[in-house]
């Protein structure tokens, strides 16, 4: 039997990509670029053996093209929020320290005890091969798609023979998770993966104002900065536009607590004439 097969954690890739997708999900805030294209090429090189692939950490710096301590630095931080576990390997032959097997995990399986995700000197096997480690494969059946499957939602790579590809999930993954207003205006442009980057942005300026703001609510003018800085992004007039786009979610969240006051103040006049009228 193949040495990564006992370490196999999903029946399918489908059920790979799908808790590929939750976990990013999940953890939109703790989650930066290079730690979300970390997951998804380790999920590109455990496709085989669904959820376990073998990859030395200097590997991985290059196919992410990031330092190795960024790839470390990635992998742990996977590891800390259990989303991978990382098996230590031996070398049979002389006994020294192999490549981690690297565990892509169910969502939810690590919640009580995320730290047992890190690497432990005890958790170690054994390999008598190492001449399939670190080659992407593929699966020799393709799973059924369903309706929260999308055809496209795993798509071939150009630049490897029948690798599957994680690195694209399409918007309409979000739709339902998102206030309608924002997924539309956002989903004209990007795919699930940046929306959930730019969404972020959006639910961090509102929280700098007002966390209480309902974005269900008060979609329109959060919707309109999203538009102004498309348009200025498309005329070459801004160099950031992830900062230029928080300032304006910002200015955006502001004004909405601007209209709130002004009803909780109207509001409260109109109590206090009842009040009045009623002595």
């Amino acid at each position: 039997m193949h040495y990564l097969a006992e370490h196999q954690t999903f029946e399918s890739t489908a059920q790979l990509n799908e808790a590929v997708y939750e976990h990013i999900k999940r953890n939109t805030y703790e989650l930066n670029d290079t730690d979300r294209q970390a997951l998804k090429m380790i999920a590109r090189y455990a496709v085989k053996f669904s959820g376990a692939a073998h990859l030395k950490a200097e590997t991985l710096a290059s196919l992410i093209d990031k330092s190795v301590k960024t790839a470390r630095r990635a992998l742990n931080k996977l590891a800390g929020l259990g989303i991978v576990k990382k098996v230590a390997t031996t070398r049979k032959i002389n006994g020294g320290k192999g490549a981690n097997i690297i565990v892509i995990l169910p969502v939810g399986s690590c919640e009580e005890n995320p730290k047992d995700t890190l690497l432990s000197e005890d958790d170690q096997s054994t390999m008598s091969n190492r001449g399939q480690a670190e080659k992407p494969t593929e699966s020799t059946v393709e799973a059924p798609k369903t309706k929260n499957e999308p055809s496209d939602l795993i798509k071939r790579s150009k630049n490897q023979n029948n690798v599957l590809d994680t690195a694209v999930i399409p918007a309409e993954a979000l739709k339902g998770a998102l206030p309608n207003e924002i997924y539309n205006a956002m989903a004209r442009y990007f795919d699930a993966d940046k929306i959930y980057k730019y969404y972020g942005i959006l639910l961090r300026a509102k929280a700098s104002v007002d966390r209480s703001i309902r974005l269900e609510e008060h979609a329109a003018p959060f919707v309109e900065a999203w538009h102004a800085t498309i348009m200025k992004a498309k005329s070459h007039e801004i160099k950031r536009f992830d900062d230029y786009l928080y300032a304006g979610f910002r200015k955006a969240a502001w004004t909405v607590k601007a209209r709130l006051n002004r009803a909780n103040n109207v509001s409260l006049l109109a109590k206090f004439e009842a009040l009045l009228q009623a002595q």
